[in-house]
């Protein structure tokens, strides 16, 4: 055989013998790391088995946790809904025999005394849930309808303090209400003015600042004017607009300018 011929194929063994060689490291090596691993999951067998359990048992809580809620939602609105149907029950003459079909009052404070039991029990019971923080607001406005100014005040400043903004505004316009009542216009102006500064979906600032001038009318008549102006200004073709210009041009307002 030639000399050339002979080395041609001693090379071309050669080459096939390190390729080998090497495909047989890279398996050597994969098939340590497969031993390793199943070396590995056999040893933590136990803690992979817990690992699962926990997040299998975590995955049940939320979904228990998500129904429980869900049904409690439900419930509180069923039970708010009663509540809202006592607030706005009709009232019938003292002495006239109660209507067997529906449920009626004699009198304002009657009602809004059966109502504020009403929201403070759902307020109390369904405390975790929206229909629930509503009613703690509700229980504010009916404690102030029955004159309980007092248990009003305490009421509708917890719920002031709600995390639920929406909620919480309006309690704080309940709440200046209060005040106006009582004659403490100027704790009524500051809710007013912070209710302008951060409004929500329940409480616009326009409406914050029309129920601001309103209580300025008799106060301070030249800024309730300028309310009224500021309103119109930033609110062109809205009600709020309407409501401020109405009570500029229909003199409603003593230092309202002419336009």
């Amino acid at each position: 055989m030639p000399a050339k011929l002979i080395v041609y194929n001693h090379l071309s063994h050669q080459r096939r013998f390190f390729q080998v060689q090497g495909y047989t490291r890279r398996q050597l090596k994969q098939d340590k790391f497969a031993e390793g691993t199943m070396s590995w999951a056999s040893e933590h067998q136990q803690t992979l088995l817990w690992s699962i359990g926990v997040l299998l048992i975590v995955a049940v809580a939320a979904i228990s946790l998500f129904a429980w809620n869900s049904r409690q939602t439900d419930q509180a609105n069923l039970a708010l809904s009663k509540a809202i149907r006592i607030f706005n029950a009709p009232l019938r003459q003292a002495g006239t025999p109660a209507n067997e079909a529906i449920q009626t009052f004699t009198s304002i404070m009657e009602r809004s005394k059966a109502a504020e039991k009403q929201f403070k029990d759902v307020a109390d019971k369904y405390s975790l849930t929206k229909p629930g923080k509503i009613a703690g607001y509700m229980a504010g406005v009916a404690a102030m309808q029955a004159g309980d100014n007092a248990i009003a005040e305490k009421q509708l400043k917890s719920s002031a303090d709600a995390r639920d903004k929406d909620i919480a505004a309006l309690a704080k316009m309940a709440l200046a209400t209060l005040y106006r009542s009582t004659n403490r216009q100027s704790d009524a102006a500051n809710i007013y003015k912070d209710l302008a500064d951060h409004p929500t979906d329940t409480v616009s600032k326009p409406a914050a600042q029309l129920e601001l001038a309103s209580m300025y009318e008799s106060t301070d008549p030249k800024q309730a004017a300028n309310l009224y102006q500021q309103i119109q200004k930033e609110n062109p073709s809205t009600r709020a607009a309407q409501i401020a210009g109405a009570k500029l041009n229909k003199g409603e307002n003593p230092a309202a300018p002419s336009f």
